[in-house]
């Protein structure tokens, strides 16, 4: 082997050049995405995705493509193979020629739309299976397609008025339909604007010339609301001259009017301080005799309300003691009168308490009485019931006896009233005399008493004379009565 190959300077330099041949080799297979590319790594396991603050995010789902973006990766020979996706915004002109409205109106509508791949993982990976080696011209009519196929059904839903007057709700459920078709492909919308709409039949242009009148009108509305404004304007503002005029004139008479009623007190200062001092003369007069007449007031009072007072004091004191002495005397004589009435009332109640015992005692010892004993006690009263009962016959001055039996008749009469008196007595007191004189002597007894007739037999002329007795008795009352009343 030649000395020169295992030199050193041999050796460094192979080794150099071997490094270098190494760097160069490792450079060309490490691959860098760019700002606005994705790397798709087919071949490789898993997937890598950096985020905006350079971090990894790993992908979940295919195990046989990686994505990187923003980031680079090695590129294994021969097991892998990279490709590139443009990330860049691309726009698209939609246009519609034959779309219909919902009133049957054919209208030519175009449009511009924005569109993008999606930066997550999903939405690179769909648009790497579809998009990795197509043209851009395969991408754009692709979303041309599903744009204009959405705008046409959502214009057949919608009026050409509503088209027109709210194109944001038009673009707004537009990029809805549209979403989930581009979502499948990796595509999303950026931007979707309308730029214009046109008809074959003029009815755009006939709602603009409409829209073009009212406009008009409401121009000529608003000029004149504006002129009848500046008007009130001009008229206010006339007026508010006027009310500035008349305040000036206001101003000025008023200043005068002070002017004048400076002058005339002025005028007037004297007199007016005459007055003052007049007024002031005549007020201490009147305090003097104020005072005057309370002096007089304090005399009199002194002098002669005073003692009257005192006068009327003593005369009120006298007439209280007289008064208080009557008030004794009378309450003395109550209270005699009071203990004479209790005394006589305690004499009276034991006088009735007595007259009630002898009743009651009367009572029970009648209580006693057998029939002999009650016939004896009205025998003994009849001479006072026949007394009683002649008595009227005391007041007959003279008495005669047109009869043929004389005196006898006059007795006769007097049993005749003495029967009479003991129907009476029935009736004041329940006894029956004859009765009670018939159980003693006999029913018939008492019978013929009743009626007056006798029979004749010793009872009965006893009974008849005991009774006539009694009769004599009575007609020597009624004499004695008419002698003393003679």
């Amino acid at each position: 082997m030649p000395e020169f190959l295992t030199s050193t300077p041999f050796l460094v330099v192979t080794g150099v050049v071997i490094l270098l041949l190494l760097i160069a080799f490792v450079a060309s297979r490490y691959h860098v995405a760019g700002a606005n590319e994705a790397l798709i790594v087919a071949g490789s396991r898993g997937a890598k995705v950096r985020d905006e603050r350079g971090q990894v995010v790993a992908s979940p789902g295919d195990k046989g493509v990686k994505v990187v973006v923003g980031g680079g990766t090695f590129v294994r020979p021969l097991l892998d193979r990279v490709g590139k996706l443009k990330l860049t915004a691309r726009q698209i002109g939609v246009q519609l020629t034959d779309a219909v409205t919902s009133q049957g109106i054919k209208v030519q509508v175009q449009g511009v739309a924005t569109f993008k791949i999606g930066r997550d993982v999903e939405s690179l990976r769909n648009a790497a299976e579809r998009f990795l080696d197509a043209k851009p011209e395969q991408v754009d009519s692709i979303v041309k397609n599903v744009l204009e196929g959405s705008l046409r059904s959502i214009v057949g839903t919608l009026t050409i008025e509503e088209l027109i007057r709210d194109r944001q709700k038009l673009l707004q459920q537009v990029q809805d339909a549209a979403k989930g078709d581009l979502a499948t492909s990796g595509l999303q919308i950026d931007a979707f604007t309308i730029q214009s709409f046109s008809d074959e039949s003029n009815y755009i242009e006939l709602l603009g010339q409409q829209s073009v009148a009212t406009v008009s009108r409401d121009a000529r509305m608003a000029k004149a609301s504006t002129d009848q404004e500046a008007a009130v304007r001009e008229a206010e503002a006339q007026q508010i001259k006027i009310n500035a005029a008349r305040d000036v004139s206001l101003r000025e008479a008023e200043t005068r009017t002070q002017v004048q009623a400076a002058q005339a007190r002025a005028d007037q200062a004297g007199p007016l301080a005459q007055a003052e001092a007049t007024q002031e003369v005549v007020r201490k007069q009147t305090e003097l005799a104020q005072l005057e007449a309370e002096r007089k007031e304090k005399e009199l009072l002194s002098t002669t309300v005073k003692p009257a007072a005192a006068d009327a004091q003593a005369v009120i004191a006298r007439a209280e003691g007289a008064k208080r002495a009557r008030i004794a005397s009378a309450e003395a004589d109550a209270e005699t009168t009071r203990l004479e009435g209790g005394a006589e009332a305690q004499i009276v109640l034991t006088k009735g308490e007595a007259e009630a015992k002898a009743l009651a005692m009367r009572a029970d010892a009648y209580k006693q009485f057998n029939e002999a004993a009650i016939i004896q006690t009205v025998l003994a009263a009849l001479p006072d019931i026949v007394r009683a009962a002649a008595e009227p016959m005391s007041h007959i001055d003279s008495l005669t006896v047109m009869s043929a039996d004389g005196a006898s008749d006059i007795v006769r009469n007097a049993t005749r009233a003495m029967i009479e008196s003991t129907t009476a007595i029935k009736g004041l007191t329940g006894l029956d005399v004859p009765n009670l004189v018939g159980g003693a002597l006999g029913r018939g007894f008492g019978e013929r008493l009743r009626t007056g007739e006798g029979n004749g037999d010793a009872t009965t002329e006893s009974a008849v004379g005991r009774i006539s007795e009694i009769a004599g008795q009575g007609l020597t009352a009624m004499k004695s009565q008419a002698a003393h009343d003679a």
